[in-house]
């Protein structure tokens, strides 16, 4: 059975002035000629028994749909961890729409596919008791993608200027930190590594330690450093022993901002 954003290699079966018809591992699919990569750039068009690497973007078409492009494989990969998140983390259903495009200028950069899912999915709050997901235009500047955006980036300066040691990752080339989380109680803050010529969906996490000048970086987008986190299996130093910390009915849960700031859900563990 094909799934959403699943990767898989393909052979054409047959091919159309509307596209070409794709055998996947026995599934049939159909990949329009707008997402095979000749409709864009200047490479031979499909021929039968080519084989390539494509994306499902719907597989309850018949046959399911599949994209051949580049630019979807690399967004379908950024994605796949938001889908066994809501299984394990079920979103609360009352998530508000985002002006994305608006936020993006405001940003001065895209931001990666699979924060706009887990924001558009869940809005901001708090994952596992632990871990606060920003979200832009949030009430509490906390908790603000934007607004924590600019004031990390003068805590930051002024951690250099004073002599903090910067970590290895930031060292060469012109590289940004934007934060994207917020651990409650510990006060660790957890970074996107925005570097520059690289798509958001290939940007990885680096997290700051609140209470100390250590940094711990991942190979990891922040949905799948989020799923790692919740489904216990972090390799972080920082996550990976609070069993023991977390309360068996909040491993599982998000708690949205909203219902924290109005006070109708249970707040997590008061800020360190």
């Amino acid at each position: 059975m094909l799934v959403d954003h699943q990767e898989c290699d393909v052979v054409v079966t047959a091919v159309a002035p509307v596209g070409c018809t794709v055998d996947a591992d026995g599934h049939d699919g159909f990949i329009d000629q707008a997402k095979h990569p000749s409709w864009w750039a200047d490479v031979p068009r499909a021929e039968v028994g080519d084989r390539m690497r494509a994306v499902v973007l719907d597989p309850t078409r018949t046959p399911a749909r599949f994209s051949a492009l580049p630019d979807d494989v690399r967004i379908a990969r950024s994605l796949r961890h938001t889908q066994p998140l809501r299984r394990l983390c079920p979103p609360p259903g009352d998530a508000r729409g985002v002006e994305w495009a608006v936020v993006e200028e405001a940003l001065g950069t895209a931001l990666p596919a699979d924060y706009k899912r887990l924001v558009d999915t869940y809005g901001g709050g708090v994952f596992a008791g632990m871990i606060w997901l920003l979200e832009p235009d949030c009430p509490e500047e906390m908790y603000d993608l934007l607004a924590q955006t600019a004031e990390r980036e003068e805590i930051l300066a002024g951690f250099w200027e004073a002599g903090e040691a910067k970590p290895a990752e930031i060292l060469d080339g012109d590289i940004r930190l934007v934060p994207w989380g917020y651990a409650e109680g510990s006060g660790h803050v957890l970074y996107w590594l925005v570097r520059p010529g690289v798509e958001p969906e290939e940007w990885t996490v680096i997290l700051n330690e609140g209470r100390g000048p250590l940094w711990e970086a991942h190979a990891a987008s922040c949905s799948q450093f989020l799923l790692d986190v919740v489904a216990g299996t972090t390799t972080s130093l920082y996550f990976s022993d609070h069993d023991d910390d977390i309360d068996p009915e909040d491993r599982f849960r998000f708690i949205p901002g909203s219902r924290i700031h109005s006070g109708t859900g249970a707040p997590p563990a008061d800020r360190g």
